[in-house]
């Protein structure tokens, strides 16, 4: 900036008369004036103090306060209308949680109990052709008894881990005091055969007499009738007879199907039901094969 220039310039308004310099002292007196005018305007309204400092009046603070009051209780009505409506999802949340877990097990069941049907359909369809083909079956009966079995083991609950085993007793043709093998299932060893039963004193020999299912949860327990001297290496610790029987009649009474479980109380009492039905099943078929082989006793 050229600041030579600038005085040299008022220098010359100067020497024109002053007249400028005049003007310019007329509108800062003038100027001064408004703002007097203004400030001892405002002071008179209570607007500022003598120091200039805006003045808020009582009333205003109030109202101020007031309206902060109101937004304040708003606030917490809102809060409180949210937290109603929060715990309102969480109930009908927790609600729809159980009906989807309902639906789920309803799905489940259903698809169990499904498969189970068309594990007795294909179970009555196989009794039904071995006994319309008797010399087929009597040169099959070991297979037929296989597919038969598997049928059953198959519609139990966790049937993998559980790994049951079935053996099926009948009369012993020379002694009234034991029971015979007559088939076991294919996860059996053959040594299985060699076992006999007694009839006083094994869970086989207990559920022959009485006719009735006898469920041992835990064969190591005592005051339980089980024959623990075994010809193989024990693989279970739950054991369920049933006898295979036409009615509650002794005399109708011709096996006992003998299932085992690896776990301790293996069998829901479902299951015991389902073991029950395939020993209906069986029963037309081992009656009839037994009656062929002359090996039916009363």
């Amino acid at each position: 900036m050229n600041w030579d220039a600038i005085f040299e310039f008022f220098k010359t308004l100067d020497a024109n008369g002053g007249w400028f310099f005049d003007f310019l002292s007329f509108l800062v007196a003038g100027t001064l004036m408004i703002i007097v005018l203004i400030y001892f305007y405002r002071l008179s309204r209570g607007d500022i103090d003598w120091f200039g400092r805006k003045i808020i009046d009582q009333e205003s603070i109030e109202e101020t306060e007031k309206i902060k009051t109101d937004l304040q209780e708003q606030l917490t009505l809102v809060k409180g209308e949210n937290s109603q409506y929060i715990q309102m999802i969480q109930e009908q949340s927790k609600k729809l949680t159980e009906i989807q877990n309902l639906f789920t097990e309803l799905d489940s069941k259903y698809d169990d109990e499904t498969y189970f049907t068309s594990q007795v359909m294909y179970a009555a369809q196989e009794v039904a052709c071995a006994i319309s083909a008797e010399k087929e079956f009597e040169g099959n009966r070991d297979d037929t008894f296989d597919y038969l079995l598997d049928y059953l083991i198959n519609s139990l609950k966790g049937f993998r881990e559980k790994n049951p085993r079935i053996v099926i007793h009948v009369h012993h043709p020379n002694s009234t005091e034991k029971l015979s093998h007559y088939v076991h299932s294919s996860g059996h060893s053959p040594r299985v055969k060699e076992y006999e039963p007694i009839i006083d004193g094994s869970a086989a020999g207990r559920c022959w007499r009485t006719n009735k299912i006898y469920y041992i949860p835990d064969t190591e327990q005592d005051s339980i009738e089980y024959e623990r001297i075994e010809l193989i290496t024990k693989q279970y610790r739950s054991l369920l007879c049933i006898p295979i029987h036409a009615g509650p009649d002794k005399s109708k009474r011709i096996g006992v199907m003998s299932l085992t479980g690896k776990e301790v109380h293996a069998y829901e009492q479902i299951e015991i039901e389902r073991a029950v039905l395939f020993s209906y099943l069986l029963y037309p078929l081992i009656y009839t094969d037994l009656k062929n082989r002359g090996f039916l006793h009363g």
